[in-house]
């Protein structure tokens, strides 16, 4: 069985560091980014940690020294410099179960954290269902990235899913983004969740995951559909007439969110288990 910690190769963490520039643009759109943008200089600068030079960076505060020693490009952070803050919700409801959406679930929620780390962001996950049952918050440098992954592979699907409980629930927000990542398949009144998160000063970005049966369901026989956060069944044959009464109301379900998103300034994207995940993140960032 798959873990997190084997879709995180080498070659994908420098994919990933490629895309922190992208995060960068979207959280200076109001003003508000992070170290990596900062102009402050001076020697009343308490000098805090290094990172990698990423494209557009200030020349002036590259560290030559580290350079010669290890031919790459780093540059300085400092106490004073404001970091956003990327608040990254997953849904660990029982639907979130089926296939390997969980897994790819887990993977989008660490490949944002990992790319707001490069950029010396702060992050901050959220796990949640009914209510937020566990938080790890604070996460500001990129060895802290594998605490991060350790944490979402022990993660398991259980109970029913209320994002608007865990938006309240989630405490004070600094001001940043906020990815929420679930398969939305709850009645819990989604706007009200959203403008609860915006409350909190937060750009939203609602990202489905579903599982490759869920996107595309094969046309057999009578088939027993259990709610798995209910209990509830129901008893269908998978005709041609039903899966495209499936297909209608699956791109309903997700006009809809667009079209709430869309009023409310929010961004939402769709994907599934067998999406590329690179291709994914690259969109988002886009």
């Amino acid at each position: 069985m798959r873990t997190v910690h084997d879709v995180f190769t080498k070659e994908y963490l420098m994919q990933l560091e490629r895309l922190s520039l992208g995060l960068r643009q979207r959280l200076s759109v109001d003003g508000y980014s992070g170290a990596r943008k900062s102009q402050a200089k001076g020697s009343s600068l308490e000098f805090s940690d290094f990172r990698e030079y990423i494209s557009g960076d200030d020349l002036r505060r590259v560290d030559w020294n580290s350079f010669g020693r290890f031919g790459k490009l780093y540059v300085k952070l400092f106490m004073e410099e404001k970091q956003a803050e990327v608040n990254v919700f997953l849904d660990c409801s029982s639907s979130m179960e089926k296939g390997e959406k969980f897994l790819q679930a887990k993977a989008v929620a660490a490949s944002l954290a990992y790319i707001a780390l490069c950029g010396g962001d702060r992050v901050n996950l959220f796990l949640w269902n009914d209510a937020i049952v566990l938080e790890k918050r604070g996460a500001v440098q990129k060895n802290s990235f594998f605490e991060l992954l350790t944490l979402l592979d022990k993660a398991e699907c259980s109970g029913g899913s209320n994002l608007l409980r865990a938006g309240l629930y989630s405490g004070n927000l600094a001001r940043g983004m906020a990815f929420v990542i679930s398969d939305f398949f709850a009645e819990i009144p989604m706007e009200e969740a959203l403008r609860v998160l915006q409350g909190k000063k937060q750009q939203v970005c609602l990202v489905q995951v579903l599982s490759a049966e869920e996107e595309s369901p094969k046309e057999g026989q009578a088939a027993r559909l259990v709610d798995s956060e209910t209990g509830e069944t129901c008893d269908l044959e998978l005709t041609p007439a039903v899966l495209a009464a499936y297909d209608r109301a699956l791109k309903g379900h997700r006009a809809a969110l667009g079209e709430m998103c869309l009023r409310s300034g929010a961004v939402f994207y769709a994907m599934h288990e067998k999406t590329p995940l690179f291709r994914s993140i690259y969109d988002m960032m886009g």
